[in-house]
Parts: C-alpha cells; sequence; structure tokens
C-alpha cells in the first residue's frame, strides 16, 4: 500500500463507470458486475477469483462504511479499466478518508484481535499495486492480466463439499449439533459474508458449553466481515474460560486468515474428528 500526491487515473480502456449511493445492498451485485467484465475480457479466470472479488469488495465497503459513514446522501463512485496487461479499478468515496498511521499494525496482537481494520492488509497480499490519494479517499487497484487462478485459489472449486447437513437442520446458513459435551456449529454456506457471519455469531452465543468446534469445511470465500465473526466466536468462548477450535479449513481461508496473522490466534484442525478428539483430550 502506497499513498501519493500523484492523480490515480484510469488507463487503457474503461470498461465500466458507476456511481452508486451509499448502501449496502448495492455492494454485491457491482462486485460481481466488476468480476463478471474482467472475465468476460478474460482478464480473470473464470473459476476461482475469490482474490480479486476480495479487494472489490473490501473496498467498497471501506468506501461506504468508513468512507461515507453510511450516509446515504453521499455516493461511491467506482471505475474499472484495463490495458493489454493489466486491469485497475478505482474506487472514491465522498468522506473525510484517512492517514497511514490509521492502519493497524498487523504484528500487533491487540490489532490481531480487533474485529475491524484487515481491508487494506487483504488487499495488499494480492494486489501488484494499492495506490491511495493522500487524502485517502480514492483508491487505485492493479493486477496483472490472469489466465489461470493463483495457486492458493485452486483448490477451493469443490468447496460445497463437506459433513453432510442432516436434513431437518439443512434449511438455514448454520447448523448448531452436540457430540458428547462438545457443542459444534456448522457452517452451511460456502461464503462466509453477511447473513451467513450473522449467523454463525448468533450461533455461537447461543451455545453454553466450554467446548466448542467451528467446521468450517463449506467455507470457499471469506472477508474482512468473515474474519472479524470468527474473533467475535473466540471472545464468547474466551469469556467462558472454554476452548474454541476451528475445522476443515480450505486453502484459500487458511491463506486468508494466514495474511491477516489471525491464523495464530486460532487451534486449527484438518476434519472434525481430529478437531473432536482434541477437545475431549481437556476432560
Amino acid at each position: 500500500m502506497q499513498f501519493t500526491d500523484k492523480a490515480l487515473e484510469s488507463f487503457g480502456e474503461t470498461l465500466l463507470d458507476m456511481t452508486i449511493p451509499t448502501q449496502l445492498s448495492l455492494k454485491t451485485a457491482l462486485v460481481f458486475r466488476m468480476l463478471k467484465t474482467l472475465v468476460t475480457r478474460r482478464y480473470l479466470p473464470a473459476a476461482a477469483n475469490h482474490r480479486a472479488e476480495l479487494c472489490f469488495e473490501e473496498a467498497i465497503t471501506n468506501a461506504m462504511v468508513h468512507g461515507n459513514r453510511l450516509d446515504p446522501g453521499r455516493e461511491v463512485h467506482v471505475i474499472l479499466c484495463a490495458d493489454g496487461e493489466r486491469w485497475g479499478a478505482i474506487v472514491e468515496d465522498q468522506g473525510d478518508g484517512f492517514k497511514p498511521s490509521d492502519v493497524p499494525d498487523p504484528n500487533d496482537l491487540e490489532s490481531v484481535m480487533r474485529e475491524t481494520g484487515r481491508g487494506i492488509l487483504l488487499m495488499d497480499g494480492y494486489l501488484d499495486e494499492l495506490l491511495y490519494s493522500r487524502k485517502g479517499n480514492r483508491v487505485l487497484m492493479i493486477h496483472r492480466r490472469q489466465s489461470q487462478p493463483d495457486e492458493a485459489e485452486a483448490p477451493t472449486v469443490p468447496e460445497a463439499e463437506g459433513p453432510p447437513v442432516p436434513e431437518d437442520m439443512a434449511a438455514g446458513p448454520v447448523t448448531v449439533l452436540q457430540d458428547g459435551d462438545v457443542e459444534i456449529v456448522q457452517v452451511n454456506e460456502s461464503r462466509l459474508t453477511d447473513q451467513a457471519v450473522i449467523a454463525m455469531r448468533g450461533a455461537a452465543d447461543g451455545t453454553t458449553g466450554s467446548r466448542l468446534l467451528l467446521d468450517l469445511a463449506r467455507v470457499g470465500y471469506i472477508s474482512s466481515l468473515g474474519i472479524a465473526g470468527l474473533i467475535h466466536v473466540r471472545k464468547v468462548v474466551t469469556g467462558r474460560k472454554g476452548r474454541l477450535v476451528l475445522t476443515g479449513l480450505q486453502p484459500a481461508v487458511t491463506q486468508i486468515l494466514s495474511a491477516t496473522k489471525v491464523l495464530g490466534i486460532f487451534d486449527v484442525f484438518p476434519d472434525r474428528e481430529s478437531g473432536l478428539s482434541d477437545l475431549r483430550k481437556d476432560g
């Protein structure tokens, strides 16, 4: 990430130029329109472009939440552009901006435990260039043209696979199960964003025991909102002087948690059975 006094302008051909009001309900449609445009023009692979999606989602969320303070009277301007070798995206809000010192230090444990402040770190870990205007309310993201998925993204294609969900419990985004004295929160969605995160937090809040297993085997996409949800669950269990384990992390999820220094604060096991076995040792 770099702050610059240079004008952050589009380059090459303008593929998309939109201004939308500050409404989070409009975010997902815009993100997928940006992805579809780049895939159609062969700047991104058709499958496993989660990291580009993550950058668009984080930038637009930051613009609406932190920039425009969710003021529906303010707007977010988005430009998507490309030349022969790279694509670029500009996101600009009408807020007061921010300073480099406002960005949390990812190596500080207190920052790691915060439930906010990871969007820029996630974007910077993928993009070739991440440039902010000196004021901080305009960002330019640049990445090389990409015909194949990154190594960590490729294995997430079969993300729907995971432990079967009991038929009478499969209606919602999460399922809460009991295995002896261990409570299990199984996330049934492939994308840990928005409603799935709310459901996961609520399910964890509703448990009462000191041993909780969070099964993420079905999850192939996680944003900073999802990471905040995981930290919330950890705080809930820690507050009971209990223990939490995560199981079934797919490679793309592991990469995101590692990049944000969050992975190290969790006990992680490859599957549910190994997680349960380790939790039972505490008894």
